[in-house]
């Protein structure tokens, strides 16, 4: 069997297009794409499968979304460079650029559209299960829901970490991210009660562990890298972040050094790296303080920066 082709280029007029949505998007989708305007049509259209919960990522030239009717679950609808229009049965729906909301793909006709060139990112939620957390779901369906709310914020930030490593997860991780997503989609929908108490215990505490460990990795080269400057940029104190990672079974400052540790020895294996001093190693890594860098990194491997080259050089 031919697997579906996810993406289209080219004129939306002749019957390379008219196959594509009628094998791919009304088929597989259960969405009918119609182009908007003239010219070509570009959709680069990117699928991730978690237990529960369906994620698509798709960028391109404007478009209308609109649903077959096939599908009983119900749908997060976000685009962080469009405005998006449509309808969803008599309900308008007008969300700005940034903003989110909850489409109903079990309304043939209902229709979302990207009204400028950017990404349109979707979330399919179990039905059942999203009402049992949050009973009015379907009374938000088509209005529009603030992007810049810190719990709008976390659901984005955590759409884009599971949708971007889903495909090296195992079976168990993946279940794990699953409902951590559907606990921060519950938070933000307005779950109320057991509900939103056992998401913010669950989901909400791992997106936000996810998030503070990608800001660490992403500036451990910074002296800048502080505690108190983590927590205003995440809007919780200090002692928050040292509970999370308390609870993941790390500290944070031992989080950073492993993090660093483990950075400075992949450095010191690359054949690239082999004209940089070790002083600059250390740097690179993070630390500033080249004693403690000797220090730490011979009780972390029990060799010392210079061993690990010299063996690099010489795996023989």
């Amino acid at each position: 069997m031919t697997p579906p082709q996810l993406s289209f280029n080219g004129d939306p007029t002749g019957p390379a297009y008219e196959g594509w949505r009628e094998q791919f998007c009304r088929q597989v989708m259960g969405t009918d794409f119609v182009p908007i305007g003239d010219g070509p049509v570009h959709r680069t259209i990117t699928p991730a499968i978690l237990p529960r919960i369906r994620l698509s990522a798709s960028f391109g030239t404007p478009m209308s979304f609109v649903s077959m009717g096939t599908n009983d679950e119900l749908v997060v609808v976000m685009s962080p460079n469009s405005a998006l229009s449509g309808a969803m049965g008599r309900r308008a729906l007008n969300v700005a650029a940034g903003d989110l909301t909850i489409g109903d793909p079990s309304i043939k006709g209902a229709r979302v559209t990207q009204t400028a060139y950017g990404n349109f990112q979707t979330a399919l939620l179990p039905r059942k299960a999203l009402l049992r957390a949050c009973p009015n779901a379907e009374d938000l369906i088509a209005r529009p829901i603030d992007g810049l709310k810190p719990i709008a914020s976390m659901f984005l930030r955590y759409y884009d970490l599971a949708h971007a490593h889903a495909a090296g997860l195992g079976a168990s991780e993946l279940d794990a991210v699953s409902q951590h997503l559907f606990d921060l989609s519950v938070l933000m929908i307005g779950a109320r009660g057991d509900a939103a108490e056992e998401a913010r215990t669950r989901g909400l505490a791992a997106a936000r562990l996810e998030a503070l460990k990608s800001d660490i990795l992403a500036q451990l080269d910074s002296p800048a890298l502080s505690l108190s400057d983590l927590a205003a940029a995440h809007r919780i104190s200090p002692r928050t972040i040292q509970l999370l990672f308390e609870r993941a079974g790390i500290t944070y400052s031992g989080f950073v050094l492993e993090q660093r540790l483990l950075r400075a020895e992949r450095l010191l294996r690359n054949p690239a790296m082999r004209t940089r001093k070790i002083i600059e190693i250390a740097h690179l890594a993070g630390f500033h303080d080249v004693s403690y860098f000797h220090r730490a990194f011979r009780r972390r491997f029990g060799q010392t920066p210079d061993d690990v080259r010299r063996l690099a050089d010489d795996p023989g």
